[in-house]
């Protein structure tokens, strides 16, 4: 079986604390290819779920949403700023056309872009990173 037969899924969630925000986020990532690979594998589509906990003070702001191909190479999904009131929940979901399909690097990562704070998170080791 070639690569490009091949499909990955990657999906996780997190409550994370900062500041006067309590929120969940789940993340699901799909693609072609492996992400046990090394070589650049393309992101065919990423949904987004955040909740902003009814405990927090205030509205939550997303600001971008990057896909990150290497460290200091990424392609932007949403760079249009949305908010999330307290005890709201927002899905966004973006199937990415082929032509602009980020590949995924060794070393790329998603980062979820708010007001004052950004969260990460590595598909291939399935982990979330921040608040940075």
């Amino acid at each position: 079986m070639t690569s490009e037969g091949w499909a990955f899924s990657a999906s996780e969630s997190k409550l994370f604390h900062h500041g006067p925000f309590a929120f969940k986020v789940e993340i699901s990532l799909s693609g072609n290819g492996s992400l046990k690979k090394t070589n650049p594998i393309p992101i065919t589509s990423l949904k987004l779920k955040i909740k902003n906990e009814k405990a927090s003070s205030e509205v939550l702001k997303v600001k971008t949403i990057r896909v990150y191909l290497a460290p200091s190479v990424f392609r932007d999904i949403e760079t249009r700023e949305f908010s999330v009131s307290p005890g709201q929940w927002v899905t966004k979901y973006f199937r990415l056309r082929k032509e602009v399909q980020p590949l995924l690097g060794e070393k790329g990562y998603v980062e979820i872009g708010l007001e004052n704070f950004s969260i990460q998170f590595n598909p291939r080791e399935r982990k979330f990173s921040g608040p940075v």
